[in-house]
């Protein structure tokens, strides 16, 4: 299937899922993550606050998981530019200030945190809409995260969020995409090497 059948299609699936639904699948994800070796080599840790309307997973579930079982580690979430399409990243922390922009999304106030480079980030959680079996993504459309993810070290580790399984390919992925290393569902977790 194309990027675009398959927004279409889990915009759907999405639409269709309960509060209860995204609870219960929200703390199973954090649950793996928690308890995976993902973790272990992570210092600073890039994560997405979720656009409620669009019932994202919610990332403040995983975020305060996060918190409880690795208090030393550094936080950090985006703003984006939407006439560059670019993400700048500032440290997460009680004091940083956290307003909607134009789309829903919950960002940084620039004044309230720390601006953290690319190159210091170990791990990205981060949102899609569909995954196929190699690890390729389907996001918003937009390019924000494929951007972000080429200027980030060889290294880092790239780890999709998704309330569903894997689809078995994503037909028009091109060389702008940047693959997952791996991707947690509320089931397990998948490992992609390229």
């Amino acid at each position: 299937m194309t990027k675009a059948e398959l927004r279409k299609e889990f915009r759907q699936k999405r639409q269709l899922l309960t509060e209860q639904d995204i609870v219960i699948h929200s703390q199973a994800i954090a649950e793996h993550l928690i308890l995976s070796a993902l973790m272990a080599s992570v210092n600073t840790l890039h994560v997405f606050l979720p656009i409620q309307k669009k019932k994202e997973v919610d990332m403040y579930e995983v975020i305060h998981k996060i918190k409880e079982s690795y208090p030393q580690l550094k936080l950090v979430v985006s703003r984006s530019n939407p006439d560059t399409r670019r993400l700048t990243h500032y440290l997460l922390t009680d004091t940083t200030e956290i307003v909607e922009n134009q789309w829903g999304i919950p960002e940084p106030v620039p004044e309230t945190a720390p601006e953290i480079a690319d190159a210091a980030i170990d791990a990205i959680l981060i949102p899609l809409m569909a995954f196929d079996l190699t690890g390729n993504r389907v996001g918003y459309g937009m390019g924000f995260y494929d951007r972000f993810l080429s200027r980030c070290r060889p290294n880092v580790q790239k780890i999709g969020i998704s309330f569903f399984e894997p689809v078995p390919l994503i037909s028009d992925i091109t060389s702008d995409d940047v693959p997952l290393t791996s991707c947690i569902t509320p089931q397990e977790i998948w490992h992609f090497t390229h």
